[in-house]
């Protein structure tokens, strides 16, 4: 494997620029490492944005773009307040009830899915709600039964992340297509709108998922049942945990309105964070033993693909390709959907979710309306497949939850992990299909 970048170089070394070439090569070397879990995520990334500034193959400041963009300060705000909810007694009380009753397996599923789901609608940012759901998931794991804590982790995986795309306030790329879209089609998918133009698709991925886990999550995860044992005592602070409960109620309140304040999510994120220091509702030893910075870092140096790419000229270059879909919509509707979501799949092999999904909305959405298809219809199509993954290095929740199984040596299946990944992958694509009726009745297609 670690001929690919030097086969590459031979192979595309005639064909591109010098800078281009070395990138590439680059880029692979760094996804191979990701792919066989080489070393820690964040690792590759950071490796590949300092040997393209040293070699002066990329401008420092486009390659640590990333850790001033608009991502780093959402997901940065928003792990403090995770790391404020951890420190309350709401998750240590659903936890007392599960314990008490000594919950089914089934139930520890529902448990955790719940939770990731009702996150989904105040919380927006996949990664951040699964840092929050993390205390409660990691209290269910059991050494002894690789299978339930398999099962476990892709409870907590997929119920922070297939809903991200359905409802408007899950994940910060669905107000990036809003910024692509013109004003008044934007008008049209705020959080009611857009909720109904994807309710078949979050229909079929909602009953694929229950399916999925508590089908066979349950009979795999069966056997001797572990005994709950509570944690230790939360201290309860009333005023901090209604506190907490008001800066989330506050969060929600300033999504559903941003059509009229037009403030940044980011911002508002990073002030209601800011606010957590200033009024002392969590401690710095505290956010130390919380925040996950490795995952941090790791986001931060994939953020700057897009930038890069841009920056080297391949993002163009990808754009001028583009054209040759648009003869096969014209001709079977069906067949261009599917040509589209191949090439988001083999895209997102070596491009992560963002750029991958900046990059191809950019390129695809002007010739939406020579093709007859919405542009929502196009960038949601592109945004819920790019959101999917398979491996660990293509979205920040799956690589948080694997560092995390083998930092505290807890048993699991990476096989199962992969293997399930792959049906929920499909699943997204069968939900665009199944919708495509749906939307030509909205005429939107």
């Amino acid at each position: 494997m670690g001929l690919l970048p030097w086969l590459l170089y031979l192979q595309i070394a005639p064909e591109l620029p010098l800078h281009q070439t070395e990138f590439l090569c680059f880029a692979l070397a760094a996804i191979v490492m990701w792919i066989f879990r080489l070393t820690p995520d964040f690792v590759p990334g950071l490796a590949l944005l300092l040997i393209v500034v040293l070699l002066g193959i990329v401008p420092r400041e486009i390659a640590f773009s990333g850790f001033y963009s608009q991502v780093f300060f959402l997901i940065f705000g928003i792990f403090v307040l995770a790391a404020l909810l951890a420190e309350t007694a709401w998750l240590h009380r659903l936890e007392t009830v599960l314990v008490r009753k000594n919950a089914s397996f089934p139930m520890r599923l529902l448990a955790v899915v719940a939770a990731g789901v009702l996150m989904t609608l105040v919380v927006p940012s996949p990664l951040g709600r699964a840092s929050m759901v993390q205390p409660l998931v990691h209290r269910f794991f059991q050494n002894a039964q690789a299978a339930g804590n398999s099962f476990l982790a892709l409870a907590h995986i997929h119920g922070a992340t297939l809903l991200s795309t359905i409802i408007l306030t899950g994940n910060p790329l669905n107000f990036v297509l809003l910024g692509m879209l013109d004003d008044q089609t934007s008008n049209r998918y705020q959080w009611l709108g857009w909720l109904q133009a994807a309710s078949v698709a979050g229909l079929v991925i909602a009953v694929g998922f229950a399916a999925a886990l508590f089908v066979f999550g349950a009979k795999r995860g069966a056997g001797p049942r572990a005994a709950m044992q509570a944690t230790d005592t939360v201290h309860v602070d009333p005023l901090r945990d209604w506190a907490t409960l008001g800066l989330y109620v506050f969060l929600l309140v300033a999504i559903l309105t941003r059509p009229i304040h037009q403030v940044p999510l980011e911002w508002i994120v990073l002030a209601l964070a800011m606010a957590v220091f200033f009024f002392s509702g969590l401690t710095l030893a505290k956010l130390r033993s919380k925040f996950d910075w490795p995952t941090l870092i790791f986001v931060a140096t994939v953020v700057a693909w897009g930038p890069m790419l841009d920056h080297l000229g391949l993002s163009q270059w990808l754009a001028d390709q583009m054209p040759l879909l648009v003869p096969i919509f014209e001709r079977n509707i069906y067949l261009g959907f599917a040509i589209t979501m191949a090439g988001v799949f083999v895209i997102r092999l070596a491009v992560p979710g963002a750029p991958a999904f900046i990059i191809l909305a950019t390129a695809l959405l002007p010739f939406a309306q020579t093709i007859g298809i919405s542009p929502w219809v196009l960038g949601f199509t592109i945004l819920t497949v790019s959101e999917g993954f398979i491996w660990p290095y293509q979205h920040g929740v799956f690589s948080q939850n694997v560092t995390m199984l083998d930092a505290e040596r807890i048993s699991y299946r990476m096989s199962s992990l992969i293997f399930f990944n792959v049906f929920f992958y499909l699943l997204r694509c069968g939900a665009i299909f199944l919708s495509i009726p749906f939307w030509k009745a909205l005429n939107l297609i």
